[in-house]
């Protein structure tokens, strides 16, 4: 049975976030059971079918692969061939997928084969089974990532998470599979940041998923100078339609993170990134990995979708024989 919130309570606002017992406005149903990651059966239809769209527009050559892993099945997107660059595994976070990250992919795909899990219980392409303990989230996920990479290539890769995705990446263990991690706008590291400002957008966002509001918490994302495009606001309001809500990563125990000091480690943030701001980030980055991070000027927290260009330049330029040091 449906559980329906009271259209009575005022919205939240940032300074008010919830209203009084925890009450907050929306004639909207929320379901108690879900399926999968869907509020009803066939929430994952139209999900797939844009995804799909997007694809079969795209002008680049490319395939879907599937694999069986034990989050179900994930859908793999291919593209580029291999020019003696390590292969590039990508992981997108944030709401996003291989669909989603084109433009990532076509500035990599020049020298690079690259290849795109849509990550289980995301929407996308890949099963909608979702981890089902919060504080077991990112292991759950680096096991999956664990059975995934031998079945995706027999080589080397470099191995790039984004946001959720570059959590899941250090969740991981290391191997001699993954000649380099690029960690952007990382989960796991550091406790995301969650202001008041980002719940009052994200409540609003969830319970009526209009362009205008998906539209407000994109700009709260994203740099300053960053205007979404429509697709990807489409995009954000259809999730918040149809999907149940993933919470913000938890941060990783320091002896997780720890382990990949030993391999060519990047780190790298938005300069306007507020859930993991540079200045936040710097210290443990230090601390765990003996690196220092880089700062994307004028980008936020959607890398993939704010800068493709200077993501590509800085995965294709770092060094994959030692330790990059900055």
């Amino acid at each position: 049975m449906d559980h329906i919130i009271s259209a009575a309570c005022q919205l939240p606002t940032p300074d008010r976030p919830f209203a009084s017992g925890g009450v907050v406005s929306a004639m909207k149903h929320l379901p108690f059971a879900t399926h999968g990651i869907y509020y009803e059966s066939g929430g994952s239809v139209p999900v797939r079918r844009t995804c799909r769209a997007r694809l079969e527009q795209w002008h680049v050559p490319h395939a879907l692969h599937r694999f069986d892993t034990s989050l179900g099945v994930t859908t793999v997107v291919s593209a580029g061939t291999s020019t003696g660059c390590p292969p590039v595994v990508l992981l997108p976070g944030a709401d996003l997928n291989a669909a989603m990250s084109l433009a990532t992919v076509c500035a990599l795909r020049g020298q690079h084969r690259v290849l795109v899990p849509d990550i289980p219980g995301a929407p996308g392409l890949s099963s909608s089974r979702r981890p089902h303990r919060y504080r077991h989230q990112l292991p759950v996920y680096g096991h999956w990532l664990d059975e995934l990479l031998p079945q995706l290539c027999p080589d080397p890769v470099t191995l790039v998470g984004h946001s959720l995705g570059a959590g899941i990446a250090l969740a991981s263990t290391p191997s001699d599979r993954v000649t380099k991690l690029i960690l952007l706008n990382p989960a796991g590291i550091v406790t995301m940041r969650r202001t008041r400002e980002l719940t009052w957008l994200r409540t609003k966002w969830r319970l009526h998923p209009t362009l205008e509001h998906s539209e407000q918490l994109l700009s709260y994302l994203m740099s300053p100078r960053f205007i979404p495009d429509m697709s990807l606001v489409s995009w954000y309001s259809m999730v918040a339609d149809l999907c149940f809500p993933c919470r913000l990563p938890r941060r990783l125990p320091a002896r997780i993170v720890r382990r990949w000091s030993g391999i060519p480690v990047v780190v790298a943030t938005g300069e306007h990134d507020r859930l993991v701001p540079p200045q936040l980030l710097r210290p443990r980055v230090r601390s765990l990995l003996g690196v220092d991070i880089h700062t994307l000027p004028q980008v936020g927290h959607l890398a993939l979708r704010e800068s493709p260009d200077a993501v590509a330049e800085l995965i294709t330029s770092a060094p994959s024989n030692q330790r990059e040091a900055v």
